[in-house]
């Protein structure tokens, strides 16, 4: 009844096997993410906190039973799971390192091991497939010491299942291992997170990843720039696996062994990180031309201009982080050549100058977002930025005016001419003019304080015995004395007038005054106190009068307390003060 059907055997043209044969090499060759995943706890990069309590947990025999890993995409978790896996179930193990050689090795390293098995939480997480492992779960290992379960991305599991997998979490038996990763924690019921041991894998520096990228280029037989390699980290945002399907998307571009820089960019549509030094530095130079000539080249170029804007916020926090910490904090990622570029980028400019900087491209970045004509918006905040004013700080203003101040007086004291007619006014004009040409700082008080001859201040420290006109002349002197120390103090003295010189103080009541007047006063009160100490003699301390008391008073009654605090809480009251060096005078 059947017919037997001879086989026929039709020959391929050439063609048609070229085809088949190049087919045939393609589908052998292995991503760079295959091909050099790390195979030993020494190989992983960047998680050395990991790798090394998972081998001091082996070696002192304290592995615990369920183990999270949890960490950004592309940083090791599964690679750390399977690497973990290969060394409890060693043929010379458990051990701290596997041996990659042993058959038990060589089966989870090709994933065809009886007795280790990987799950996709994201497929398998209903509670009938969690019910079937728990069932599973019973039966001793084939042929290795432990039976090992990784479930990938364990959040994506449901409530249900979680439920079902509580009671064999907590108690399992000694022959059973669970290894979890998941990109997301935070989705993961706490009751499961209180029975496993948790491990956090961070983000990779870029320089690791740049080494790496390198290391794999020399391998394969391409040479590449250390520039080119940070730019491709850099994409990377902390990933070794991004860095290296990047690196294999450039190698298969590249039809030489030289990889160029600019064929890196225009392929993976990067900026590159030259270009925003460049509109930091047409900022702070207020070059609005160049800011345009910039945000043209980049339009141009193909890139995403959200993305630019977005790189540019980065960029600007950068600057500031290492403004305030210094270039060799590790609170920015970046490379050594960045870090010394933005060193000397802001080196002439202020912090209070960044921050508004940024403030500005923050509050912007709505508009940005959502505008039809995104070009057009981003030049507009551009440009927007050359109208902030550099500034000075308020302690460099304080400064300049102290040392104005001191070249004032002291071209004063040498047209002003000599027609004294006392030994105590030569003494004084003396004292006050050798300051004078020398400029010193406010710090120096001390020293210059020692030219005072030692009759003045005995003749003076018997100030009850001074009638008001001889206290009123000794205050006028002292006070050309001051000016030329601290000519802003002295102003706000002048405003006012002598109230008495007791044995121990000196009165003085102002009319009118401005916090930064106070302010100073505050600042420099024990230079002053000392001063007028030499000059006075017992009378050491100069105590202002005024209504209200211009020092600062415990408040009269509690709702004013209230106030205040409340006044004082508030961070735009607090960024002030701290700006300005200024005091609260009143509350309303």
């Amino acid at each position: 009844m059947y017919r037997k059907v001879p086989r026929v055997r039709i020959p391929l043209s050439p063609p048609l096997k070229s085809v088949l044969g190049t087919m045939a090499y393609k589908m052998a060759y292995k991503v760079l993410a295959l091909k050099y995943r790390p195979q030993t706890f020494k190989d992983v990069i960047g998680q050395q906190h990991v790798t090394t309590t998972l081998q001091n947990a082996i070696a002192a025999n304290r592995v615990a039973h369920a183990i999270l890993f949890t960490g950004p995409r592309g940083t090791g978790k599964t690679t750390t799971a399977r690497i973990f896996a290969k060394a409890m179930n060693c043929e010379k193990g458990p051990v701290s390192e596997p041996c990659n050689k042993c058959t038990s090795c060589k089966e989870i390293t090709s994933g065809n091991s009886a007795d280790v098995f990987e799950i996709d939480g994201a497929s398998n997480n209903q509670v009938d497939q969690i019910r079937d492992l728990r069932e599973n779960v019973a039966y001793l290992p084939a042929s290795s010491k432990y039976k090992i379960y990784i479930i990938d991305e364990v959040h994506m599991l449901s409530n249900a299942a979680f439920n079902a997998l509580l009671k064999t979490l907590e108690e399992p038996p000694e022959h059973i291992l669970f290894i979890f990763a998941t990109t997301e924690p935070h989705k993961i019921p706490a009751t499961i997170l209180s029975r496993c041991q948790r491990h956090n894998l961070g983000r990779i520096p870029i320089n690791e990843i740049s080494e790496n990228i390198k290391n794999l280029c020399d391998k394969e037989g391409y040479s590449i720039s250390e520039k080119s390699a940070n730019v491709i980290a850099a994409e990377a945002d902390g990933s070794i696996r991004d860095s290296l399907s990047l690196t294999d998307r450039i190698l298969s571009a590249t039809s030489t062994n030289e990889i160029n820089h600019n064929a890196i960019l225009e392929n993976l549509g990067l900026l590159d990180m030259s270009m925003l030094f460049e509109v930091s530095d047409a900022i702070i130079k207020t070059d609005g031309a160049k800011l345009i000539e910039i945000i043209d080249k980049v339009n141009d170029s193909g890139l995403d201009l959200k993305k630019f804007y977005s790189n540019l916020i980065k960029h600007f926090r950068n600057l500031i982080v290492i403004k305030i910490c210094g270039k060799n904090t590790d609170s920015v990622d970046i490379s050594d050549y960045e870090r010394e570029t933005a060193d000397k980028t802001i080196s002439k400019v202020s912090k209070s100058y960044l921050t508004w900087l940024l403030n500005s491209l923050l509050n912007e970045e709505t508009m940005i977002k959502f505008s039809s004509h995104t070009k057009t918006a981003i030049e507009m905040v551009l440009l927007k930025l050359l109208q902030i004013r550099k500034g000075v700080d308020i302690d460099e203003i304080i400064s300049k005016i102290d040392l104005l101040g001191t070249k004032l007086n002291t071209i004063k004291d040498k047209k002003k001419p000599d027609n004294s007619s006392s030994d105590n006014d030569v003494s004084i004009s003396e004292s006050a003019a050798a300051p004078a040409k020398t400029n010193p700082a406010p710090e120096s008080v001390n020293e210059s304080i020692t030219t005072f001859p030692e009759s003045r201040s005995q003749s003076l420290s018997e100030s009850k015995s001074l009638s008001k006109p001889d206290k009123e002349k000794n205050w006028d002197e002292f006070l050309k004395l001051l000016e030329d120390k601290y000519p802003v103090i002295a102003a706000l003295f002048k405003k006012g007038s002598l109230k008495n010189i007791t044995d121990r103080e000196v009165h003085v009541e102002l009319n009118s005054y401005t916090p930064f007047e106070i302010s100073r006063f505050e600042q420099k009160k024990g230079e002053i106190n000392k001063l007028c100490k030499n000059y006075f003699g017992s009378a050491g301390k100069i105590t202002i009068l005024s209504e209200p008391d211009l020092k600062q008073e415990q408040p009269k009654d509690k709702s004013f307390a209230e106030k205040k605090q409340v006044a004082m809480n508030r961070p735009l009251v607090a960024d002030t003060m701290r700006i300005f060096n200024g005091v609260v005078v009143d509350i309303k």
